[in-house]
């Protein structure tokens, strides 16, 4: 292992691998990855991994947008599948 990195990402969670991964795309080479078990088994793994871009915040749909375009770009990319399924689904609303 290095003793010296620009960057040492701690946590192979989502968001983990997500900053390590877009900092690569950035161009950044001298850049580690800690993790004390396998990556994703902590908290990542045990979350639901809900998406939908149907969102009044216009940053958060933009954001969630992203995320699974990525996720679709990903599994192109590697030829493995990220596990996501695509499901419809319904919002209900009434006014008090």
């Amino acid at each position: 292992m290095k003793s010296h990195v620009q960057v040492c990402v701690i946590g192979g969670g989502v968001v983990g691998c997500s900053v390590l991964y877009h900092l690569t795309k950035l161009g950044w080479a001298d850049v580690m990855l800690l993790e004390r078990s396998e990556l994703t088994s902590g908290s990542t793994w045990h979350a639901a991994g809900g998406f939908h871009t149907l969102n009044g915040d216009t940053n958060m749909a933009a954001l969630q947008g992203y995320t699974i375009k990525l996720y679709r770009e990903l599994e192109e990319l590697t030829g493995m599948s990220c596990g996501l399924h695509h499901v419809g689904g319904v919002t209900l609303a009434d006014t008090p």
